[in-house]
């Protein structure tokens, strides 16, 4: 992910038809997230364990959303998409009030079907984490739902005695199965003419950290990443945009919302880790 361009937005809209939720479980009173529509749940986004595995589980709602500038949708199927305050907040019409960290990037994503080899929750991991939640993947393959991700960033090491990793995953609303092709089609010209049309997409950081790795008959064994930075990118608008992108394998544009109430409090040293940009203060909003 490359990012081009960054500012922080606080989103007030009485309208939006999406919503984060959250429910207890056990002795805490706030455990198990969710993104709603109309207030049903829409997608199970995990919880607020720090040593639990990382997921996003679908639940039965699927999402359409519709921006009213047109010139708004042209300038974002483009790629010329102006990163302005007055557009942030038409974006923002569509998403949950709160406050957000909005990421103007450049992605490449890779399409992660259940037995492919790049499906994180097979891989990464299994090979991180001792027990094998991955509820997602235990799915028939017909209720498999895909998703994209890009290549895993080394972060090296931070604060504790291993090497940790940032994940970049892009979440469809709705079936990849389900699209139009000659809609993919018009967007694989347009990214094969040198365009960058974006999608948008709400994102949610979590950094989990495997307190029991895997054994090997009774011997634990150290994975190379005992950290993960996973940041999960739920697309609202751009489906067709980001398989179109896939298929070709190039990259696209993507403006991420990422919510600051709802993610760990490291969205910041995210952002230096991929910038370089070490000090806050010198960032330029």
């Amino acid at each position: 992910m490359k990012i081009e361009d960054k500012t922080e937005l606080k989103v007030s809209n009485n309208n939006s038809r999406i919503t984060f939720q959250t429910s207890g479980g056990g002795t805490w009173k706030v455990w198990d997230r969710f993104i709603s529509i109309d207030n049903e749940k829409m997608y199970h986004i995990g919880n607020i364990c720090g040593t639990c595995e990382f997921f996003f589980i679908k639940q039965e709602k699927s999402l359409e959303v519709n921006f009213n500038q047109q010139i708004l949708i042209d300038s974002l199927n483009s790629g010329k998409f102006d990163f302005s305050e007055k557009n942030l907040k038409e974006l923002g019409k569509i998403i949950p009030n709160g406050n957000y960290l909005v990421l103007k990037t450049i992605i490449k994503p890779e399409i992660v079907t259940k037995e492919s080899d790049n499906n994180y929750f097979l891989k990464e991991q299994r090979e991180t984490w001792r027990d094998e939640f991955d509820e997602e993947s235990l799915k028939p393959e017909s209720e498999f739902n895909n998703y994209y991700r890009e290549q895993l960033v080394d972060f090296g090491k931070l604060k504790l005695d291993h090497k940790e990793a940032f994940f970049n995953f892009f979440i469809p609303l709705c079936s990849t199965d389900k699209l139009d092709k000659s809609r993919i089609n018009f967007y694989k010209e347009n990214i094969t003419n040198g365009n960058y049309p974006f999608a948008i997409s709400i994102g949610v950081l979590d950094v989990k950290t495997s307190e029991e790795y895997p054994e090997l008959n009774g011997v634990e064994i150290k994975p190379e990443f005992g950290t993960h930075w996973c940041l999960a990118n739920y697309i609202i608008d751009g489906h067709h945009k980001i398989k179109a992108a896939s298929e070709l394998k190039k990259e696209i544009g993507l403006i991420s919302f990422i919510s600051i109430d709802e993610s760990w409090k490291l969205i910041d040293d995210m952002v230096s880790k991929l910038t370089g940009e070490k000090n806050k203060k010198n960032w330029k909003f």
